[in-house]
């Protein structure tokens, strides 16, 4: 179980991480446009709907977009470093060690469970408004199996208008007169139905409306966009303004569709309104997904109003309106994809693990940046993030590789079971540091000593055993002590120290190749200064080994108050 509340957790940062903002975005456009919509009531109720449509589809469309982009991303960049001139690899497993209390056990924290809880919770209402869809597509299907269709032909007291649109619409219409008092409604999108209520059909006027108005739902293919809607509500069931928005859409639908039957002059405005009024009591047939005549009954003051006011010249803006739909869809799309191209910029120092081995001596010819790769999933965001190294000048690098599965694993054992990736550049310290800064990391200033004057170092960066931490983590968080400058100046992160762990297992040489100041790095150096580890061994012998730890620290709860009482930090 408890496996199962840390995948959970896990899985929800990582979602999350995805999710927030390009849907803050979208919340801000929709928000913003809905806002204006809502107060100025002099819009026409096509730009109504378009607008509110445009924006509830553009949802999911900009969530796809953005992971096709960073599919496409990951794919090119995989073919391109599979191109690289492959040289020398060599692999570093770092280790993190948080700043946290002594007392800390391997237990669930709260937020853990919290978060695990909130991916159970939005699973479910996306299983249950999933399972609620099909239902009701299958209810659909099973009304359309029984009913009994009359041919369009053999419908005496149908008008000419009626006849014109059913001869431009490209599908068959199916209608069907059922013994049962229900409202007008029409589903199907490639054969789509029409049922009208059998008391209606000796009624040449009222037939004649009410079929002219599900006829325009069929040209307008509302049937298929109140699938779209129906959907996007099942997978963002929590976002209220998505509620809201399907509300409107079928509201203004309606209204759309009840000017397109009164632009017909023969139509009497007075009977069109009475028609509504004696439709509205009656029963709505799977109104989720089909659209019908009356579908709210919240809006039929507003609908009768905007009949009774309705001038027969008014230009109903069919073009202009499908125009703001695209641009203001497209728009929205754009803008929630383009923050994957904002993000590629922040390198993730919580996920991604380096090191780095300098040449002082020249002898090898190249200095090398090491990057261990974490879990899969990390793995695959690091492919997109890491196509910064496609754009280094081919003058600074010497070689790049990236094992992955078998290859590293056959080489490297567990440690490379996630991937590695090597660069190795040029000998000139330049080079170094620009690989350097494309990885987030600060310069170093070295010299590098051609004449071999000096010994070379050595040390090894991989060997059959790497050194283990005696004691384990614990052994090193019962020595911290947060900085009091770091506390007070709320100053978090991580510290990276580099070292060589000698034959003894004794920390030779720690520097820090990035700090966060406030005391933190100096901190940082102190205890893995008196770490103590089992020495690394190659061949059967010990010898040195190159390490690393990114040391993180934050401030939790007992930070926090010993920080607002003024109290110092224990030991």
């Amino acid at each position: 179980m408890d496996r199962l509340i840390l995948s959970l957790s896990e899985n929800f940062e990582h979602t999350v991480s995805f999710l927030w903002l390009p849907l803050l975005i979208w919340t801000c456009i929709s928000a913003a446009a809905w806002v204006v919509l809502k107060f100025s009531d002099s819009i026409h109720p096509h730009y109504q709907y378009h607008t509110r449509l445009a924006l509830l589809i553009s949802l999911p469309a900009g969530f796809l977009l953005l992971a096709g982009l960073q599919g496409l991303e990951s794919a090119l960049f995989a073919q391109n470093t599979a191109e690289s001139s492959l040289k020398i690899i060599t692999v570093m497993a770092p280790m993190e060690i948080g700043i946290t209390p002594a007392e800390t056990t391997a237990s669930l924290t709260f937020l853990q469970i919290a978060y695990a809880g909130i991916v159970l919770l939005f699973i479910s209402g996306v299983i249950l408004s999933i399972a609620k869809f099909i239902g009701q597509w299958a209810r659909l299907h099973s009304l359309r199996n029984r009913c009994s269709y009359t041919e369009t032909d053999t419908i005496d007291n149908l008008d000419k208008k009626n006849r014109e649109l059913l001869g431009s619409i490209r599908k068959k219409v199916k209608i069907a007169f059922i013994d049962a008092d229900i409202i007008p409604v029409t589903f199907g999108y490639r054969k789509p139905v029409v049922l009208l209520p059998a008391s209606i059909r000796n009624h040449n006027e009222n037939m004649n409306m009410a079929l002219r108005h599900e006829l325009s739902h069929i040209t307008q293919n509302d049937f298929l966009s109140q699938v779209m809607v129906t959907f996007t509500q099942a997978i963002f069931w929590f976002h209220p303004l998505v509620h809201r928005l399907k509300r409107e859409i079928i509201e203004y639908r309606e209204l759309r569709c009840d000017l397109l039957v009164l632009s017909e002059e023969s139509v009497s405005r007075k009977k069109y309104a009475s028609l509504l009024l004696e439709l509205l009591p009656k029963p709505n047939l799977q109104q989720e997904l089909s659209v019908n005549m009356a579908q709210e009954s919240s809006n039929l003051k507003k609908r009768i109003q905007m009949i009774t006011q309705y001038k027969p010249n008014l230009k109903i803006p069919k073009r202009s309106s499908l125009a703001l739909f695209g641009t203001l869809m497209l728009g929205t799309i754009i803008a929630m994809a383009c923050t994957d191209m904002q993000t590629q910029q922040i390198y993730d120092e919580e996920e991604l693990n380096l090191m780095t081995d300098v040449d002082r001596t020249g002898e090898r010819g190249y200095h090398q940046v090491i990057i261990f790769m974490g879990e899969e999933d990390q793995a695959a965001r690091h492919e997109g993030r890491l196509g910064q190294l496609n754009n280094l000048k081919p003058e600074h690098i010497e070689s790049i590789e990236i094992l992955k599965d078998e290859a590293a694993t056959s080489r490297f054992g567990e440690r490379g079971a996630q991937g590695v990736i090597i660069v190795n550049t040029k000998l000139d310290p330049d080079s170094y540091n620009t690989v350097l800064q494309s990885m987030g990391l600060e310069r170093e200033e070295f010299t590098v000593n051609t004449d071999n004057s000096e010994p070379h170092e050595d040390y090894f960066v991989v060997v059959e055993e790497m050194p283990e931490l005696i004691g384990g983590l614990a052994s090193v968080q019962q020595q911290i002590r947060y900085p009091e400058m770091a506390r007070r100046a709320g100053i978090e992160g991580r510290v990276f120290v580099q070292f060589i762990v000698n034959e003894q297992g004794d920390v030779e040489n720690p520097r820090v190749i990035r700090g966060i100041g406030g005391g933190a790095d100096e901190e940082a150096l102190r205890v893995v200064s008196q770490a103590k580890f089992t020495p690394g061994m190659q061949r059967d012998q010990p010898v040195r080994v190159q390490y690393a730890l990114p040391i993180s620290f934050r401030l939790g709860e007992s930070e926090t108050t010993h920080e607002q009482s003024g109290s110092e930090p224990q030991e």
